[in-house]
């Protein structure tokens, strides 16, 4: 597979989160804490709410860099794409220990389910990058 469609396929992937976080954020932090606890505390909607606007820009500035950097060589695409299955496999990581076990957040494995796909593709862009 080239390596530029895998970083434009990422690149659009994050593009589109971010922009859907800027979009409606109160609507994916209702998801993310559930509407049972979103309904017992005010506040931690609130919170919810702004953690998504916060982690838009982020998610912004990843997807426009993959997408802007999809023509650049071999090798340098190929370090980018371990550095985003690097950063990914953190996001895993904490999704599976630290989110899995909160009590205020309503997480479930098809959550993460996007981001396992983006890994994967990340590593297969990585290790049959052409």
């Amino acid at each position: 597979m080239k390596t530029s469609l895998t970083l434009a396929i990422l690149g659009a992937y994050n593009m589109l989160m971010g922009a859907m976080m800027l979009a409606a954020p109160g609507a994916m932090a209702m998801q993310m804490i559930g509407e049972t606890s979103a309904s017992a505390s005010p506040d931690l909607l609130e919170m919810a709410t702004m953690f998504h606007y916060g982690l838009s820009p982020a998610l912004l500035m990843i997807g426009l860099i993959c997408f802007m950097i999809r023509s650049c060589d071999l090798e340098t695409a190929k370090k980018a794409l371990l550095g985003y299955a690097l950063g990914t496999a953190v996001l895993l990581g904490l999704f599976f220990t630290v989110f899995s076990n909160s009590t205020v957040m309503d997480f479930s494995t098809e959550m993460a389910l996007p981001d396992v796909l983006a890994i994967s593709l990340a590593l297969f862009g990585y290790f049959k990058g052409k």
